[in-house]
């Protein structure tokens, strides 16, 4: 249970401190702050030590196959954000994170029916 509180206390206090420097008026160092790879180090560090190296090298698939939906998320809200400003900006974007997840689902889908068609036909051969 304590691993979970210092968990939450790392993740609360990089938000914090973002939104410390962007609150200074200095977006750009808040933006690299909250781009460094700490909670992501950490993460693989937990990952690894909670579940071994295939949890830490799934979690980095994960993390990479977010790379491009975070990028388009980030372009879009820019692009909203002058014209309906905050809250509502944020929200047209966020089903593009749902591209990959269900692109993962189809994969998963297509790759066990495969499966089961190829353990079919070998069941098949057996029985001729």
């Amino acid at each position: 249970m304590v691993q979970y509180l210092v968990y939450f206390l790392s993740g609360g206090t990089m938000v914090a401190l973002v939104a410390y420097i962007g609150g200074k008026s200095n977006g750009m160092l808040a933006a690299f702050v909250a781009s460094l790879p700490i909670l992501f180090l950490l993460n693989v560090l937990l990952m690894y030590q909670n579940g071994g190296v295939g949890a830490s090298v799934e979690y980095s698939k994960g993390a990479l196959l977010f790379l491009p939906p975070y990028a388009l998320y980030v372009i879009i809200t820019m692009l909203l954000l002058p014209h309906l400003g905050l809250p509502t900006a944020l929200f047209p974007a966020l089903p593009v994170y749902a591209v990959p997840l269900t692109l993962r689902q189809i994969q998963r889908h297509s790759v066990s029916k495969l499966l089961h068609h190829h353990e079919q036909q070998v069941e098949r051969q057996r029985k001729s």
